[in-house]
């Protein structure tokens, strides 16, 4: 009985985490139901103040996943704000959603006030963005000098025989 415990525990364990990241609802079906909910047909024209923060949030993060492209950048990102039910991704998720819809009196979503995370689209590429890429870049760099030594090397011994 005991064995039998000691196993659906570790069951439960282990299938939790899969249930904790629940798939998260597109930009635009929760816009719909924005939109819905004040009887509007353009984005446009929904009132910032009658949607709650919840909404927000809701709004935020979605953009956030949509953004990110890939939902292991997007939690590990999470995380770094603070985590999962922490206030402070839940403000930040808020501050995204208000800035999806241009509701906090900046540039919809490149306002000045988005963090640079989110700045890479558009053309505004930063290498330090994508994890691994300096390591990537010094590879190559390295390569690239081994090849000129090594050909510089093959180039003189080339030289050196012929005379």
């Amino acid at each position: 009985m005991r064995s039998f415990l000691i196993a659906l525990l570790s069951l439960i364990v282990l299938i939790s985490p899969s249930y904790a990241h629940t798939e998260i609802e597109s930009v635009d079906s929760i816009m719909d139901r924005m939109m819905s909910s004040q009887n509007v047909s353009q984005a446009t024209n929904i009132d910032c103040i009658k949607i709650p923060d919840h909404e927000f949030e809701e709004l935020g993060d979605s953009a956030m996943d949509k953004i990110v492209g890939d939902a292991k950048l997007h939690e590990q990102m999470d995380i770094m704000m603070g985590g999962e039910g922490s206030e402070s991704l839940k403000q930040m998720h808020i501050v995204m959603g208000k800035n999806w819809l241009g509701c906090d009196g900046f540039q919809g979503m490149m306002g000045t006030r988005m963090m640079p995370m989110m700045m890479r689209m558009m053309g505004n590429y930063y290498p330090a963005y994508y994890s691994g890429y300096s390591v990537i870049l010094l590879i190559g760099i390295l390569g690239w000098i081994l090849f000129f030594v090594t050909l510089i090397f093959a180039l003189a011994r080339k030289s050196t025989k012929k005379r």
